[in-house]
């Protein structure tokens, strides 16, 4: 019963997202200097780690806030629920702490040795953690005032998308940097459905985020940009490309994430779009290992 209320913790349907980045961003470089089997285990294990330790974060926050009470509308968290104590649960947020922070070390070390990238990278990863604690947990965390968009953008999105390029080939080019928004602007699209779907107990506890600042019908519209522009990134990749064609097949997906971005557009309950999140997650995935597979391959 623990190791399940453990694995709903972790909120596994949000672990596509973190890794996608990865998988674009890794695929891209290695098509340029060769795969490292050990450097991309590395960067994933790293990613899920960071991934699992802002979820655990998020559930410790929320219930010291009192956000995750019983009028919540989506999935019920361990300790919203009872199953887990907060000194479990903080003892979980240390340990996904600490091994996140030893992955990050194992693989910056694979890549660069001990030289200023190691050191510059590694400040950087302390502050990744430091993030993922303060988005909901201790005083004034920066997810209840709004900020959490951003956050996702520069973490889920350019860290993991622009950082892995780097961090294999040393150099950053102009179409990893669309690519990075556009996993970016997919990964603040769950977020945003979260936040919809939370809006009213989010006005209710004090968690000002953008839908509780701007509005659900602003959210609706906000989330189809988020869709749009996140495909965008990968079309205007594709066009830039000296071989499109190769590339055409990953579009696919992008039918898949318009579809759902207008299927939340037109919702008229936002308490029912929570099972968009796992399509929107998943959607992504299948994106970047289409995107992967093209580069790699073609």
């Amino acid at each position: 019963m623990k190791l399940k209320l453990w694995i709903q913790a972790a909120r596994l349907r949000t672990l596509p997202l973190s890794v996608s980045g990865i998988i674009v961003g890794s695929a891209l470089a290695f098509s340029s200097v060769g795969f490292n089997t050990l450097l991309f285990g590395l960067l994933m294990l790293t990613t899920i780690l960071l991934q699992v330790l802002s979820n655990f974060a998020n559930d410790v926050g929320d219930y010291e806030h009192g956000t995750d009470n019983a009028e919540r509308v989506g999935p019920q968290r361990g300790l919203q629920s009872g199953g887990l104590t907060l000194k479990e649960m903080k003892y979980g947020v240390t340990a996904a702490a600490v091994f996140a922070f030893l992955s990050g070390v194992a693989m910056l070390y694979t890549a660069f040795g001990l030289n200023v990238n190691f050191w510059a990278f590694l400040a950087f990863g302390i502050l990744t953690i430091i993030a993922a604690l303060r988005y909901t947990m201790g005083r004034n965390p920066y997810g209840y005032r709004g900020l959490g968009d951003v956050m996702v953008l520069v973490f889920f999105g350019w860290a993991t998308t622009i950082g892995s390029y780097y961090i294999i080939c040393q150099q950053i080019t102009w179409q990893i940097l669309v690519l990075g928004f556009g996993i970016g602007f997919l990964s603040m699209g769950v977020l945003n459905i979260n936040n919809m779907r939370d809006a009213e107990t989010d006005a209710k506890t004090g968690k000002r985020t953008i839908i509780v600042k701007l509005g659900v019908k602003f959210g609706q519209f906000y989330h189809l940009a988020l869709c749009v522009l996140g495909v965008s990134a990968f079309v205007v990749f594709i066009l830039a490309d000296k071989k499109p064609i190769q590339l055409l097949w990953i579009l696919l997906p992008s039918v898949l994430l318009l579809m759902h971005g207008i299927r939340i557009f037109i919702c008229t309950n936002v308490k029912t779009i929570d099972p968009e999140l796992k399509k929107l997650s998943l959607s992504t995935l299948l994106m970047a290992v289409l995107f992967g597979l093209c580069v790699v391959l073609g």
